[in-house]
């Protein structure tokens, strides 16, 4: 037997593929690189070691964090501004940013033969890497929805079988309004969401998994 079920809405459309390109895991991944020797000191130091890199080393490390990997805060800070706004960005920017500044004028201004003073251009490039790896979790896991989203969308039928005048014509999904009669066989998902209005049958229920599930329905009292 068949049953007929009117369209309470109609179907949303699926969302949009995820944009494909390159790897983006991979600026945390360089930053990372580069900030763990700036950090080695601070790790060291619980265990009664003390030891720096030069300050040179340390700015040739800190500085392609800070404007390279670390580009996009300076130009979302920057549209931010124009905007007449800020946003976490641009905090990032001006923070990094004195941080790397205050050690570039520390390492410059020491006078000869004294010992170097305490440099940030570790705090400034951590700070990055860590703001990096959190907006990369944030990507990944936005993406992983719309993956999921797109899946569930993928096991929604194209076309229904709508009764329309006596007859039962197979119709895109689009084509569906709210109050047609639609015609669901036996096994078959529903395309819609409906109340049962006539026949007895055995309908695919799980919309969450191509796994059949074939559940007895039947016209609501």
């Amino acid at each position: 037997q068949t049953c007929a079920l009117p369209i309470c809405h109609e179907a949303d459309a699926p969302p949009e593929p995820p944009a494909k390109g390159l790897p983006d895991w991979w600026p945390v991944a360089v930053a990372a690189v580069l900030s763990l020797p700036l950090m080695a000191p601070t790790l060291l130091m619980p265990f009664g070691i003390e030891w720096s890199l030069p300050g040179l080393v340390q700015q040739a490390l800190a500085t392609p964090v800070q404007f390279w990997l670390g580009a996009r805060f300076y130009r979302a800070g920057w549209k931010a501004l124009r905007a007449g706004s800020g946003n976490m960005d641009l905090l990032v920017a001006i923070g990094t940013s004195a941080a790397y500044a205050l050690s570039v004028y520390q390492l410059l201004t020491v006078p000869a033969g004294e010992r170097m003073p305490h440099l940030y251009f570790e705090s400034s490039a951590v700070v990055i890497t860590l703001v990096l790896l959190g907006k990369w979790l944030e990507s990944r896991a936005k993406r992983q929805t719309v993956e999921a989203i797109r899946a569930l969308e993928s096991l929604r039928p194209d076309t229904a079988l709508v009764r329309r005048g006596g007859q039962d014509l197979e119709i895109p999904l689009d084509a569906l309004r709210a109050g047609d009669l639609m015609v669901v066989r036996p096994g078959e998902r529903a395309p819609a969401d409906g109340r049962v209005l006539e026949g007895s049958s055995h309908l695919d229920e799980d919309r969450k998994s191509t796994r059949l599930n074939s559940s007895h329905v039947k016209r609501s009292r």
